[in-house]
C-alpha cells in the first residue's frame, strides 16, 4: 500500500435500480444487476491501490432492495440529477490545478427530445446518461450538453481527467435490447415532457459551450453524439455507437460490466503506470473476445499513464488481439484495409515493452497467413527469448502464456507483393562509384525495395536511381522520370549520403504503397458506397468541387471549404480519413483524437477542410485518403514523418544487420503465388476513397 495520495479524486457513480416507471409507447429503463458492485470493486481498488479516504471519493449509487418501489440508499446518496450535477461541481471546487480526477459511469444510456431546439433543432435529440429517479415527477437527464460543460469546467482549471463510462448510447435498436437484461442501454427515444432548465449553467451558456466545443472539434461527437470529441481529458466508452455496453457473471455468482471487468483485472495486473494506449489495447480485446458486439473506444489524451501521473509517447505498435495456441497463431489489429499482404511479418515484444530496440524483450517473429478487413492471424514463425526455457520450442510452436493481449507487435516486412524494384544508372566508368554498390547493403530491415539483377529487365523496375554529372542522387519513377516534389538531390559526397539515399527509397516506397492501397475486388459490396466530397460556400450556396474528377484548387488555409464523407452502404462504418502531404508526410486527418469516427447508413460527415503547405513548397498537391472498415482498426499506423526525418516511432525498427536483411529479402521468382491475387472475404468489410487538392500559397 502506497501513502495517501492527496492529490488525487475520484466520482463513481453506478445505478441498478430505477424507479419503477413508464414513458411514452410504454417504454421503461430495467433495472441492472452489476453497475453498483463495479462501483463497489473501483472503489475497493482506489483505496488499496492509492489510500484514498472517504473525503476524496464521491460515491453515488442506486441498489435495488427487496421494496421493488425503493432503493437502499438514503436519498442524499442516490444518483439523482440533482444529486450527480452537485459532485460534479462540488469536487470540481475541491480539486485543484493538476491534481488528478477519475470518474467511473456504470448505467444506462438514454436519449430524450432534445431542450436545446436552438441548437439542435425541431426534432433533434439529446443524448444523456439516466439518473436512477428519471421515472419520477419532474425529474431530468444529464443531457449531452450538461455533461460537456461538467467537463470542460474541470479541464479548464486543468484538471488530468479520466473518465470510464461502461454504459451504452446505441440508438434505434430497441428490438435487439428488448429481453436481454445484460444490455446497459434502451434503443427507444423518451419523448416525456420535462423541465428545460438547467442547474449545470445558464441555457445560452450551455449552448455556446457545446457549439465552440464542436467547432474546435470538427463538429466530431463520440459516444453518439453524448460528448463533443474529448480534449484536455481522457474517455474509455463501453463500445461503439452501434454496439451495446454488457454486463456478466465473470467469477462467483455476482455480475460486473465487462468494460469494467476487465479494465481492473488490467489494473491489478499490470500496476498504475500502465499507459492509457497500452490499458485500452489489453481491455479491448479482452471485451471483445467476450461479446463480438461490444467494441470499447478510446479517446482524447491517450500519451499518458491511464491516471494521468506521467506523459508517455504515443505508441504506433499493432497490438495481439487472440492467441491460438492450436494453430500456432496470434491475432493481430491491422488487416487488409491498412494495406497488409499475406507473407507480411511482425516481431512481437513482451507486454508494455516501450523500448523495440532492446531485443531482450522481444518474443517472436510471425508472419501473415490469413487475413480480415481490419484484422489478420499470424503464424509464428521464430522464438526468441522463450527458447532458452523451454527447449520444445525450438521449431517455433507456441505456448500458454508466451503471448499477453495487447503485447505490441512490430511491423518488420510488407511481404513479397508490395517490395519495389530498384535500378542504379551509374555513367562509366563505373569502378569510381564503387561507394554506391555499399547502398545495397544499408537497408535498415524493412524489406520494402530489393535492387535488381543485372539481368532483370527495366519492365520489373519500380524505382531508378540516376547519379548525373554534378554528383548528384536522383530517384527516378518507372517512367525514368524525377519522383514529384522530390525538391533537393543528395550530393554524392554528403555525410552518409548512401544511407540517406536508401532511406528515401523506403521512404517514397511506403509513402506510395499506402498512396496506391485500394480494395481490388471489383465486386467488393462496400465499393462505390462511400462519397467524398470537396465543397465550397460560394454565396452562400455549396459547390462540389471535385465533381466529375476535377482536381480543386485551393489557397492555404482557404475559408468555407469542407469534406463531405456520405456513407451510402447499408451498414455503419468507422471513419479515418489520412493527408498524404507533398513532403512525403502522411498523418492522421480525422478524426484528431479517436481511432475511427462511425458514420451510419445514409449519414454524412461535414469536417473543415483547412490545409498547410510544407516548409519551402509554394505549390503542392494533398492527398485525402478516406478509409472505411466494418470492424475496428487504427490507421495511424500508417502514418509517416516528412522525408528525411527519423522514422523512429512510426512502425520503423532500428538498424540490423543491413546485408543479412537485404538477403533475406531476394524474392523468389520461381514462387507460383508470385503474382496470384488472393480476394478473402476481407474484400467484403472495407473500402478507400481519396480526393487530391493542389493547395498554393496563400496571397497577401
Amino acid at each position: 500500500m502506497t501513502n495517501q495520495t492527496p492529490n488525487f479524486y475520484a466520482l463513481l457513480i453506478g445505478i441498478d435500480f430505477y424507479f419503477p416507471h413508464r414513458l411514452p409507447e410504454g417504454n421503461y429503463y430495467k433495472n441492472l444487476r452489476g453497475c453498483v458492485q463495479d462501483i463497489s470493486h473501483v472503489e475497493t481498488y482506489l483505496k488499496d491501490t492509492f489510500n484514498l479516504t472517504s473525503d476524496q471519493i464521491i460515491k453515488l449509487t442506486a441498489t435495488a432492495s427487496d421494496n421493488p418501489n425503493q432503493p437502499k440508499e438514503s436519498p442524499e446518496l442516490l444518483p439523482t440529477y440533482e444529486n450527480i450535477v452537485a459532485k460534479f461541481k462540488e469536487l470540481t471546487a475541491k480539486a485543484q490545478p493538476q491534481d488528478r480526477v477519475y470518474i467511473h459511469y456504470s448505467g444506462h444510456g438514454g436519449r430524450a427530445k432534445t431542450i436545446f431546439e436552438s441548437l439542435k433543432g425541431f426534432g433533434g435529440l439529446d443524448e444523456a446518461l439516466v439518473p436512477t429517479d428519471i421515472g419520477q415527477p419532474n425529474s431530468r437527464y444529464l443531457r449531452d450538453i450538461e455533461f460537456a460543460k461538467l467537463l470542460e469546467d474541470m479541464v479548464e482549471k486543468e484538471l488530468v481527467v479520466t473518465l470510464v463510462l461502461d454504459s451504452c448510447h446505441s440508438g434505434g435498436a430497441t428490438r435487439e435490447m428488448s429481453g436481454d437484461d445484460r444490455i446497459r442501454g434502451e434503443g427507444f427515444i423518451d419523448t416525456t415532457p420535462r423541465p428545460t432548465d438547467s442547474l449545470v449553467a445558464p441555457l445560452q451558456e450551455l449552448a455556446q459551450n457545446w457549439q465552440t466545443s464542436t467547432e474546435n472539434s470538427r463538429n466530431i461527437t463520440v459516444v453518439n453524439g453524448l460528448l463533443p470529441e474529448p480534449k484536455g481529458y481522457t474517455l474509455i466508452a463501453a463500445c461503439r455507437d452501434h454496439e451495446f455496453a454488457y454486463e456478466k457473471v465473470f467469477e462467483g455468482t455476482e455480475r460486473n460490466g465487462a468494460l469494467t471487468y476487465f479494465l481492473l483485472k488490467a489494473l491489478r495486473q499490470e500496476g498504475t503506470e500502465i499507459s492509457v494506449e497500452e490499458l485500452f489495447n489489453k481491455v479491448s480485446s479482452q471485451v471483445n473476445n467476450v461479446f463480438v458486439r461490444q467494441t470499447p473506444m478510446l479517446m482524447g489524451e491517450t500519451e499518458r499513464t491511464f491516471f494521468g501521473g506521467q506523459f508517455v509517447g504515443a505508441s504506433r505498435k499493432v497490438p495481439v488481439m487472440k492467441v491460438d495456441i492450436k494453430k500456432n497463431r496470434v491475432q493481430l489489429q491491422m488487416g487488409q484495409a491498412s494495406g497488409i499482404k499475406k507473407g507480411a511479418e511482425f516481431e512481437i515484444f513482451k507486454f508494455r515493452t516501450r523500448d523495440f530496440k532492446d531485443e531482450e524483450n522481444r518474443i517472436a517473429r510471425v508472419k501473415v497467413v490469413e487475413l480480415g478487413a481490419s484484422d489478420c492471424w499470424a503464424e509464428v514463425t521464430e522464438i526468441d527469448s522463450i527458447r532458452a526455457i523451454n527447449p520444445k520450442l525450438e521449431q517455433g510452436m507456441i505456448d500458454r502464456g508466451m503471448f499477453e493481449i495487447g503485447s505490441p507487435a512490430v511491423y518488420v516486412s510488407p511481404g513479397l507483393k508490395q517490395i519495389r524494384k530498384v535500378r542504379v544508372l551509374l555513367p562509366e566508368p563505373k569502378s569510381q562509384f564503387s561507394d554506391l554498390e555499399l547502398v545495397k547493403t544499408q537497408v535498415d530491415g524493412h524489406r520494402w525495395i530489393e535492387f535488381c539483377s543485372e539481368t532483370e529487365t527495366d519492365e520489373n523496375v519500380d524505382y531508378f536511381v540516376s547519379l548525373n554529372s554534378e554528383g548528384e542522387y536522383w530517384i527516378l519513377d518507372a517512367n525514368k522520370e524525377p519522383i514529384k516534389n522530390l525538391l533537393f538531390p543528395i550530393k554524392i559526397d554528403e555525410p552518409e549520403a548512401t544511407e540517406r539515399l536508401i532511406n528515401r527509397l523506403i521512404h517514397v516506397a511506403r509513402y506510395e504503397s499506402i498512396l496506391e492501397l485500394d480494395n481490388e475486388d471489383a465486386f467488393a459490396p462496400l465499393n462505390g458506397k462511400l462519397k467524398v466530397e470537396v465543397v465550397k460556400s460560394v454565396k452562400r450556396q455549396p459547390v462540389v468541387l471535385n465533381v466529375d474528377g476535377k482536381v480543386p484548387v485551393l489557397e492555404e488555409d482557404e475559408e468555407d471549404v469542407k469534406l463531405v464523407i456520405r456513407n451510402e452502404s447499408k451498414v455503419t462504418l468507422n471513419i479515418s480519413a489520412l493527408n498524404l502531404q507533398p513532403d512525403f508526410m502522411i498523418f492522421k486527418y480525422y478524426p484528431k483524437n479517436l481511432t475511427f469516427d462511425s458514420l451510419d447508413p445514409g449519414k454524412e460527415k461535414s469536417i473543415k477542410l483547412a490545409l498547410k503547405l510544407p516548409e519551402n513548397y509554394q505549390e503542392g498537391v494533398d492527398v485525402i485518403k478516406v478509409f472505411a472498415t466494418v470492424d475496428a482498426t487504427n490507421f495511424q499506423l500508417l502514418e509517416l514523418p516528412a522525408l528525411d526525418q527519423s522514422r523512429k516511432g512510426f512502425g520503423d525498427k532500428e538498424p540490423t544487420n543491413a546485408l543479412e536483411q537485404l538477403l533475406a529479402a531476394v524474392v523468389d521468382e520461381n514462387n507460383p503465388q508470385r503474382n496470384i491475387r488472393v480476394v478473402t472475404d476481407a474484400s467484403e468489410e472495407w473500402t478507400t476513397e481519396k480526393v487530391e487538392v493542389v493547395v498554393k500559397k496563400s496571397v497577401v
